[in-house]
This record gives C-alpha cells, sequence and structure tokens, in this order.
C-alpha cells in the first residue's frame, strides 16, 4: 500500500492503521523541487526523511517542478512506477471532506489502483485517543487562519478543544492548520503501534 505522506499527524494515524492490518507500507510524498517543502503543511522534505528513516519504512520522494509543464497526476505516476513491488492500492490520511476525496477519485482513478482512506469518517475521539497512545508530539508547521493556535505549540487535547469552540475543525482539516509528526521522540513500534520485534530495512528514492 502506497500511503500519500504530509509528514503530519493525519498521516500518521492513517499509518497506524495500516501497520495495525499488517500492511506492507510505501510512503509517497509530494514536495516542491524548488523549496524543498511539502506544499501547504510546511514541512521540510528533510524531516519527512527523518520519519522514514526512524519508522524503518521505504519513501518514495515526488518532487513537482513548476515549470515542468506536467500534471500532478503526471508526477505522481512516473513516482508510482519506481515502486520496486506490485501496488495494492493507494490510501490517503483525509478525514471527512467529500470534495477532497472526489478529486483524488477523479484524478487517480486511471491510474489503475484501488483508493483507500482508512480514517474516512473516522470518530475525532477514537482518533484522538490513538494519537495519545502513539505517544508521538506533534507541533504546528502553519497557521492558514485565525485560530488559537500558532506556529510551532504542541498540538494537544486543549488546542483541539479550542479550536472546536472557534467554529475551526478540531484536527484542522479543512486546512485551519497543519502539524509536523515528531515519530523520532519515540520508539519505532510505539509510533507505529507494532510489535518492537517487527523489523523493516528503509529505502530512499529521491
Amino acid at each position: 500500500t502506497v500511503l500519500f505522506f504530509s509528514g503530519g499527524k493525519d498521516s500518521l494515524l492513517a499509518l497506524r492503521r495500516l501497520a495495525a492490518a499488517g500492511r506492507d507500507v510505501v510512503l509517497l510524498t509530494t514536495f516542491d523541487a524548488g523549496e524543498r517543502r511539502v506544499a501547504h503543511q510546511d514541512v521540510g522534505i528533510d524531516d519527512i526523511v527523518k520519519q522514514a528513516t526512524h519508522l524503518g519504512l521505504p519513501l518514495l520522494g515526488c518532487p513537482l517542478h513548476r515549470s515542468s509543464g506536467r500534471a500532478y497526476v503526471d508526477h505522481v505516476a512516473a513516482a508510482l512506477a519506481l515502486v520496486g513491488a506490485p501496488v495494492r492500492s493507494l490510501a490517503f490520511g483525509a478525514l471527512h471532506l467529500d470534495h477532497i476525496r472526489g478529486w483524488r477519485e477523479d484524478a487517480l482513478a486511471h491510474l489503475g489502483f484501488d483508493l483507500e482512506f482508512p480514517l474516512w469518517h473516522a470518530d475525532y475521539g477514537e482518533l484522538a485517543a490513538d494519537l495519545a497512545a502513539s505517544r508521538v508530539p506533534c507541533v504546528v508547521s502553519a497557521v492558514t487562519v485565525d485560530a488559537p493556535v500558532v506556529v510551532g505549540a504542541a498540538y494537544s487535547a486543549d488546542v483541539a478543544a479550542a479550536c472546536a469552540a472557534a467554529g475551526l475543525d478540531a484536527f484542522g482539516e479543512r486546512g485551519e492548520f497543519h502539524t509536523l509528526a515528531r515519530v523520532w521522540d519515540v520508539p519505532r513500534h510505539t509510533a507505529l503501534g507494532v510489535h518492537p520485534k517487527i523489523a523493516c530495512a528503509p529505502k530512499f528514492s529521491f
């Protein structure tokens, strides 16, 4: 399963669900080739590499070149062609936005892979509990609206409650804010929610 991985808490939660199901996962991260940052999330690609290295998971970096004239889907298709094993499905960390899911289904359908949304319509309380179980600190990497949270702050139950009270999505699902999951601050098996003896040699393609 190729998981589209932005480096934030939702990506981590989707990864934990796939790991719990015993999936072999490859991470795929699209990023601006010039700035070497994940768009919107404002997460540097070096942090994504650090995450994958710590988690022991294969990572495909998919640089998006603004001047290439190639469409986003063409870049993704080229990246997927580098996976050294049959791809079962493409997975995404979307929670409940129909137009985002619909866009992905329309844009990627012709690639011929099943699309999965392991967090789709998941209960926020359950997601918060799973994030707490991971023990992974998540820090705010970008804020796009007037919100009771600032870049660099730790995402917490208090932050989620304050955002909800302000009429925002508690998980920032509508793009109100984004996070970076500092998986390297806890043991790999804790971050993934797997048995400590499970291991995977990392591979990288950039």
